[in-house]
């Protein structure tokens, strides 16, 4: 059996977790074998100490401790121990997990020693989600002090007597060679820093034509969003109310980011083609109408300068506020850190201008007056050209004589060339963390 560099990430009110964990791990994989990793990144029940005694007799399992103000984040957490692993093989797990009988040996036969895939581990969860079929919904706890340990293994064996065959997919927990995860992938994106990392990742791993697959015969029970929404969370009250508005309203601007990054948003690779749009402020504006299309051009240029002050606020507002309050970075150490996230700079996405600007010939040209865009913005033709303008050049650029202008509703258009910009997000080295800093022993 090949080691693997088992890389578990854990936080706050997730002491109990991850012993349990640990524990699983123990009875259920060829334990001394595989290195254990385990990334303390925030802590308030003396998490650390509690693995520094369990890990006396256990060489294997090495710890980093955050011992900042403020969390590194999942989304760098697991480049980082990615980055230290000395295996060829990582497995990345939350600390809410338990995993299954023999979960090393089935993931590494599901894994056939090919670099070209990843392997994900079927979840069985209580039911909190809705049902769906990459997992299996069976209540065993949901928390470790009611969970189940004996009933879960019993079905779990279950389980793997059936021999499922594996379906087509990617979710954590996941698998993979280190080497395909730094050179192939480079890690996740780090603009991402509540929800949606996943989706990009597909996308990646599609475009990068690394296969995907879940195998049902390693499993793991997962207590569910522990990690990334708090104990608890799916309780009725005012807490739980609190913490999951502040995580919807997170979740909504991760979406725009997503739009911005590759243009619409799915789990499937698209071409996007770059965008710059000129608006003429012809009447009245209303801010918001301008920037509920923002997200979908990559420049907007408009002759008003305190109108595009205003936009400009709002926007980088809304961008970092509600994140950073999800994870309670003050402005000040959000200032500090964010070189180290990958960070497109929303004050330059809105400009002033008295027309187009860009001399990129890669930059498709649009303009309109505000009038127009107002006046037709909810019509079938503007709104679905908004919204799914790079299918329309896509088809375009299947033309040789593509080249010219166009008019499609209030939009008066210019194509020079048609390249696709999201080729651009396919080279791993844009998602590289530093992780020398960060010493595991």
């Amino acid at each position: 059996m090949s080691s693997i560099s088992f890389c578990i990430a854990s936080a706050k009110n997730e002491k109990y977790y991850t012993l349990d964990l640990l524990n699983s791990l123990e009875k259920h994989t060829d334990f001394d074998k595989h290195e254990m990793l385990i990334f303390i990144d925030t802590d308030n029940q003396n998490t650390f100490e509690a693995l520094d005694e369990y890990r006396k007799d256990k060489p294997n399992v090495k710890i980093f401790r955050n011992e900042g103000d403020h969390q590194v984040g999942s989304q760098r957490n697991i480049s980082i121990m990615i980055s230290q692993a000395t295996k060829d093989v990582v497995v990345y797990l939350q600390s809410d997990m338990v995993v299954c009988p023999d979960f090393d040996k089935y993931f590494l036969e599901a894994l056939d020693n090919n670099k070209n895939r990843i392997i994900s581990a079927a979840r069985i969860e209580p039911p909190v989600h809705p049902d769906s079929k990459e997992k299996i919904t069976k209540d065993f706890g949901k928390s470790p002090d009611e969970f189940q340990f004996d009933e879960f293994v019993k079905f779990t064996k279950q389980l793997q007597s059936e021999n499922r065959e594996m379906m087509k997919g990617y979710f954590a927990p996941w698998g993979l060679h280190k080497e395909t995860y730094l050179k192939v992938m480079g890690g996740f994106d780090t603009r991402f820093r509540s929800s949606r990392e996943d989706s990009d990742f597909i996308i990646r791993l599609k475009a990068n034509n690394v296969e995907m697959y879940q195998s049902w015969n390693a499993s793991v029970y997962h207590y569910t969003c522990v990690s990334s929404r708090g104990i608890g969370w799916y309780k009725e009250g005012q807490d739980a109310d609190i913490k999951n508005a502040w995580q919807a309203r997170a979740d909504k601007q991760e979406l725009l980011r997503f739009i911005r990054k590759w243009g619409y948003f799915g789990h499937e690779y698209f071409p996007k083609y770059k965008t710059q749009l000129f608006i003429d402020v012809n009447t009245a504006p209303e801010p918001e109408q301008i920037l509920q299309i923002e997200p979908f051009f990559d420049e907007i240029i408009i002759n008003d300068e305190e109108l595009v002050e205003t936009l400009v606020d709002r926007l980088v507002f809304n961008n970092y506020y509600y994140t950073n309050k999800r994870w309670d970075y003050p402005r000040e150490h959000w200032e500090k850190v964010r070189h180290g996230f990958i960070d497109p700079r929303l004050e330059f996405k809105i400009a002033y201008g008295e027309g187009l600007t860009s001399k990129d010939p890669d930059t498709i040209k649009l303009r309109t007056n505000l009038y127009d865009l107002v006046k037709t913005m909810g019509t079938p033709e503007v709104s679905q050209f908004i919204q799914h303008k790079n299918k329309t050049f896509e088809d375009l650029a299947k033309s040789d004589n593509y080249k010219g202008t166009y008019k499609i509703g209030c939009f008066e258009i210019k194509v020079d060339n048609l390249t696709d910009d999201n080729k651009n997000h396919l080279d791993p080295k844009q998602y590289h963390v530093d992780s020398s800093k960060y010493l595991f022993k």
